[in-house]
């Protein structure tokens, strides 16, 4: 998977008037007595901010589908007395820095620890180990994002132990893929699909610079997961084609990549009302749909949650180079 051969004992913190314990911290094995404690982990851990909609993710079975597309990835799991107590996950890709430069970014993401075994260092630890193993292939920074409310994670990484500084603040924003279209002017607009090769040379003809762009776009876009990518603008004839648009593209234009994320993971929104969690399933797909279409003039957005919703996160990169 990533090269770690170590298996590495650490003494945990106990909490007062509890014994001490032994974890082991290791790389995951593929195997379905270490798939199912994974699971088991991930279904305590899965309790979202109280009265708020929140994010949870299907593995749809495989714990590293989230990393697994990444040119080098690892996953390391705390064990204590042969359970499975902490997991985390890491990646690799060599992207393009700040200052234009290509530079080994490495991403820690999926971090957990069961409830009963928290505040111990665990979670530390699993960051630590996991970062050595960043240094030992060469990565310069690591970063990772968690929800903004999250105050034990900002805590975690923020403090004087690791050092994390805020970078980013993006949104994730939801919104159901059959809401009706909105009322747009077709015969003004072009939508062309862009073949890969010349998808991949648009990218880096384009984007080259941009922080945090992919060296390995060509590998991104011939992924089986890969729906393909698409260019809009306004139309300047009646017969525009791909090679018209690559030869003299307009001055404003947008380009979309699709990712089959399905076939890898599903996301589940939690915290919502009854009614609108009805809308979720098969059936509430099909009403929400005919609702869709029944108030077009209105423009209302069909459900699951009756509006685009967003939630901010907190991006953090660790600012000390590897070595």
């Amino acid at each position: 998977m990533g090269g770690w051969k170590d298996m590495v004992v650490v003494a945990a913190e106990p909490p007062p008037q509890s014994r001490a314990v032994t974890v082991v911290v290791r790389e995951y094995e593929e195997t379905e007595r270490e798939r199912r404690g994974v699971e088991a982990l991930e279904r305590l851990c899965e309790v979202g901010p109280s009265g708020k909609a929140s994010l949870f993710t299907d593995q749809l079975g495989d714990p590293v589908s989230r990393v697994r597309n990444s040119p080098s990835f690892l996953m390391l799991v705390a064990e204590v007395e042969g359970e499975i107590v902490g997991v985390i996950r890491g990646c690799i890709k060599t992207v393009t820095s700040r200052n234009g430069c290509l530079t080994k970014l490495a991403y820690l993401l999926g971090l957990r620890v069961s409830p009963s075994h928290r505040r111990m260092g665990i979670g530390l630890n699993l960051v630590r180990w996991m970062e050595a193993w960043f240094r030992s292939n060469g990565a310069e920074y690591s970063y990772m994002a968690t929800d903004k409310d999250n105050e034990a994670s900002v805590s975690l990484f923020t403090g004087a132990r690791l050092g994390y500084t805020k970078f980013r603040t993006p949104s994730i924003l939801v919104h159901p893929v059959f809401a009706h279209r909105r009322c747009i002017r077709r015969r003004s607009l072009a939508l062309l699909e862009i073949p890969r090769s010349d998808a991949e040379t648009l990218y880096r003809r384009r984007f080259a610079s941009v922080e945090f762009f992919p060296d390995d776009i060509d590998a991104v876009l011939k992924n089986p997961l890969s729906l393909g990518t698409f260019v809009a603008f306004r139309r300047r004839k009646a017969n525009e084609t791909v090679e018209s648009f690559l030869a003299d593209p307009p001055e404003s234009w947008a380009v979309v990549s699709v990712w089959n994320c399905k076939e890898v993971f599903k996301l589940e929104l939690r915290g919502v009302s009854a009614l609108k969690r009805g809308w979720r399933g098969r059936a509430g797909s099909w009403t929400a749909r005919v609702r869709g279409s029944m108030s077009r003039p209105c423009r209302m957005c069909s459900g699951p949650s009756g509006s685009t919703s967003c939630t901010g996160w907190e991006g953090k990169v660790r600012t000390r180079r590897g070595s």
